[in-house]
């Protein structure tokens, strides 16, 4: 008899293709595990959507099946309400003339997953042009719907990021964008160009825009790549994307887009996983513009455990790592650029600050913000956690997609070495 396959393994066999399965041969010992697995990277429903239009189901157990039914029925229920509370977000921006574009799970379930149960969501990501970032902010306070922020994020410096706090309305989280990913580090995403190739579409029942087929690609390889490539959704949304645009992706504009944001290592890695794991289309030639010669088999490896495991994979740039890498010039520049932001900027970090006469008092909470923010990201990296015994390897492989090499105790970029 044939050793049974393990639960990861049978739950990518299962997820690799959208076309309807006949029964799997191979043994399968432990159902609930596959579940358990699938729950856990929050593909339950996908994977009951998957079986139940194949002979499998026939052979899954009563109580493995019945709970994914059930994780199915819960997400659609939960996204049913997600969508209705998203409505009044996308009129109030619309309506106050600011251009939106939905990103990430808003768009996703929609529009290429075309069924709102298939890809649950714990936020709504949206995405404005920067300098309407605080006429947005503010045209959600004023609206009437009982906005505020986020108290679960209030330990970060919003400054750095590339979206502002989370603003929370009736149990719905939004996270206002201005780009793709935080701009500290070494990818420079173009994001003019993000608005003049996006197009229209339409979110619960709103006018919005959305990414290009081939910005919304990188987009997924840059947020599973910041993400330390964990989460084997984020690997999903990538596969039933390339399956939803196939035939449409201009995919030498994908590969010159990724080259000149400094991304080609991000998309190669993720487009590899993506065909290795899940089955996805993705040309060899592109593979092979976008690493030239390859990729190194350790990396590669690294990052199919990091997808599948229930564990980080890369410890994401810190604010720490990115100041030690500069010159004094650089690090007084940004200090004060840190600290001392401009009005429209204070009022997204500090919405209270939009009708204040004087700003001085701000600053000074800005300075105490930032100093705590620096001495919490010193705490943790001299924690002995599991996260930072990690290195190895795994640091190796996030040197690699930064373009970063070890000098003299300190890492910098290959930009920085020229």
């Amino acid at each position: 008899m044939e050793n049974p396959r393990s639960a990861a393994d049978l739950l990518l066999s299962y997820l690799s293709d959208p076309r309807p399965r006949t029964r799997n041969q191979e043994p399968v010992t432990d159902w609930n595990e596959v579940v358990s697995t699938a729950a856990y990277h929050g593909l339950a429903p996908l994977l009951f959507s998957r079986l139940k239009k194949s002979e499998v189901q026939d052979y899954v157990p009563a109580d493995a099946w019945e709970r994914l039914r059930q994780a199915y029925f819960a997400s659609a229920s939960r996204s049913g309400l997600f969508y209705r509370r998203l409505v009044p977000v996308l009129r109030c921006l619309r309506d106050s003339g600011i251009p939106v574009i939905a990103m990430k799970g808003v768009y996703l379930a929609e529009q290429v997953y075309g069924n709102l149960a298939l890809r649950p969501m714990c936020d709504a990501d949206l995405m404005v042009p920067r300098a309407e970032l605080p006429r947005a902010i503010a045209a959600l306070f004023d609206s009437g719907g009982a906005y505020q922020l986020s108290e679960h994020f209030d330990k970060f410096d919003w400054a750095v990021h590339h979206h502002a706090r989370p603003l929370v309305v009736r149990e719905l989280t939004v996270e206002i964008h201005w780009t793709l990913v935080p701009p500290t580090g070494a990818v420079r995403v173009d994001t003019a160009g993000l608005w003049e190739r996006a197009r229209p579409v339409t979110i619960a029942r709103v006018e919005v825009l959305a990414l290009s087929s081939e910005d919304l690609i990188l987009h997924l390889c840059l947020s599973l790549g910041h993400q330390g490539f964990t989460g084997l959704k984020r690997l999903c949304d990538m596969a039933e994307t390339l399956h939803r645009f196939r035939g449409e992706i201009d995919w030498a504009r994908v590969v010159s887009l990724a080259h000149r944001w400094g991304a080609s290592k991000y998309a190669g890695l993720t487009f590899h996983l993506a065909r290795n794991l899940l089955g996805a289309a993705v040309p060899d030639d592109v593979l092979e513009q976008l690493v030239p010669g390859g990729l190194d088999r350790r990396k590669l490896e690294t990052a199919q455990e990091s997808i599948v495991a229930r564990t980080d994979c890369l410890r994401s740039g810190s604010i720490i790592d990115r100041w030690g890498a500069m010159s004094m010039g650089g690090k007084a520049r940004l200090s004060w650029e840190r600290v001392f932001l401009p009005r429209g900027e204070m009022a997204v970090v500090y919405p209270e600050s939009r009708k204040a006469k004087h700003l001085w008092p701000y600053y000074a909470l800005r300075l105490r913000d930032v100093v705590r923010t620096l001495l919490a990201h010193l705490f943790r990296r001299g924690l002995p956690t599991a996260r930072s015994g990690m290195e190895g390897r795994n640091a190796a492989l996030a040197n690699w997609l930064e373009d970063r090499m070890t000098v003299g105790g300190k890492r910098r970029t290959m930009k920085e070495q020229r």
